[in-house]
């Protein structure tokens, strides 16, 4: 049955939103080559390439994309959450339960891997699930999953979308988010399911385009009139659209690729010297037959070549490739700058640099690394903020007074952390502020150190007790009091 289509409709959104996913997937998957170093030839080849050649080209590939992703990525790490519940100044349990619920330790850093390599990563907030006794929140993949944003408000999603393909039931699925209601649709497989490498991402399948190859099966309701998929976007532009960590740089990595491949190409020519004879050479012998120079100069340790007078045997020399290697390595620096990646993350040379550089470059990461955690926020305390709502707490999922917490990007010795911690309460912090802003430990720790600090004064205090009544010196213990 032909799904209705008015405007704004389930059917109008559905097929405006497939349209949107078909064009945005081709950048996806373009980004998502260049980090996993699958971004193909460095350089047009025509079905005329041998494939030896096609090979040496596949060879060329460096991934310097997915170290730019990596060296901000390892250091964002939320470890905690506030909400407006009473006696939360610590960090809210129920919000750490929900989140280990859904092994989010593991989950949330593949969010802020697709965001910073594809430019979006996004989560979808469910009902509580039975099996895990929690609101499910599943990490998305933006080749899946697709929303439409508010152009007055750009963190407000006005529709969302996820679609794939049900291996078992052998359907393409699709779920369809609107305010207060998600619709699911189904449609028969319009592609084989494709055969892939255990080793290789699944390839993205091909959906149906036309909205009303699809069947509405079921449609339910969401609590508090909300549209539960959050996007994460990395380096938002005024648009709200995201930017890759290393998208604006692919023609250098590609020029990167390019060089490696002359050089590889040089490499492996000069492993097989080429040879020429300078001179003329008889066609045949004195007999009139056929000479075999291919038997005749055979690369033998005790063969032994007679020329003809006039005639001499040329062979390639070895071309300096040092040259081109220093081009790389320019090269490789360029896109270091660019990018704002320490160069010690892409080349172990660096470390020979001086100290003053490496501090000026970790500078730089860090800075770069707060900017990502600004940006992921809000869109974090969203979907806490929705996995409360849909368990039914609305005190915890008040957004004004929602915070995250972070593990600070920076990287101290244990010496550095020690003489600031000691500077830090000298200064007016408290144990529990130098706990976690110096020594960056997460509510977690921090109480479990405050219940053994308590449990240590408690045994201190017995133990002086003890000893002062051994010494007659403590209080009067009446043995009949018991």
């Amino acid at each position: 049955m032909a799904l209705d289509m008015t405007p704004e409709s389930p059917g109008w959104w559905l097929q405006r939103l497939l349209t949107k996913l078909r064009a945005d997937r081709t950048r996806f998957d373009n980004l998502d080559k260049y980090y996993r170093c699958e971004n193909g030839i460095p350089v047009h080849a025509e079905d005329s390439v041998k494939e030896a050649f096609k090979r040496l080209m596949t060879v060329s590939r460096s991934n310097w994309a997915a170290l730019s992703v990596q060296a901000p990525l390892e250091r964002m790490r939320p470890t905690g959450f506030r909400t407006g519940a009473a006696g939360d100044q610590l960090g809210d349990d129920a919000a750490w339960e929900i989140w280990q619920a859904n092994g989010l330790d593991a989950g949330m850093p593949r969010v802020f891997e697709a965001s910073l390599s594809m430019s979006l990563g996004l989560m979808i907030v469910g009902s509580v699930d039975p099996e895990i006794e929690a609101p499910l929140i599943t990490p998305e993949d933006p080749r899946e999953v697709v929303v439409e944003t508010d152009p007055r408000r750009r963190s407000r999603v006005l529709a969302g979308l996820k679609v794939f393909r049900d291996e078992v039931g052998n359907r393409d699925r699709a779920y369809l988010y609107l305010p207060g209601k998600v619709s699911r649709f189904s449609a028969s497989t319009t592609t084989p399911s494709p055969v892939h490498l255990p080793s290789k991402p699944i390839p993205r399948h091909t959906h149906p385009d036309d909205a009303n190859e699809w069947e509405l099966d079921s449609e339910d309701t969401v609590p508090g009139n909300i549209v539960p998929v959050v996007p994460f976007p990395a380096n938002p532009t005024l648009h709200g659209v995201g930017v890759g960590e290393f998208e604006p740089h692919l023609p250098l990595l590609d020029r990167i690729n390019f060089l490696v491949l002359q050089e590889l190409q040089i490499a492996t020519l000069q492993a097989f010297r080429q040879m020429a004879v300078k001179g003329d050479l008889p066609d045949n012998d004195d007999q009139g037959n056929p000479i075999d120079y291919d038997d005749i100069f055979a690369k033998d340790p005790g063969a032994l070549w007679k020329l003809p007078d006039g005639v001499d045997l040329w062979e390639s020399g070895q071309v300096d490739l040092g040259g081109i290697r220093n081009l790389v390595r320019d090269q490789v620096q360029d896109f270091a700058a660019l990018s704002g990646t320490p160069l010690f993350y892409l080349t172990p040379e660096a470390t020979d640099g001086s100290a003053e550089g490496a501090a000026l470059a970790r500078e730089r990461l860090i800075f770069k690394t707060k900017r990502h955690i600004t940006d992921a926020t809000e869109p974090l305390e969203q979907v806490m903020s929705y996995a409360f709502l849909m368990a039914g707490d609305e005190e915890r999922a008040s957004r004004k007074a929602m915070e995250v917490i972070w593990a600070a990007p920076e990287r101290f010795s244990m010496n550095e952390m020690a003489d600031a911690g000691t500077k830090a309460l000298k200064g007016g912090l408290t144990l529990r502020q130098t706990r976690e802003r110096v020594w960056g430990a997460t509510p977690q720790e921090i109480e479990q150190m405050e219940e053994e600090d308590a449990a240590e004064a408690l045994r201190v205090q017995g133990v002086n007790l003890v000893g002062q009544v051994m010494n007659g010196t403590g209080p009067d213990i009446d043995p009949a009091a018991g």
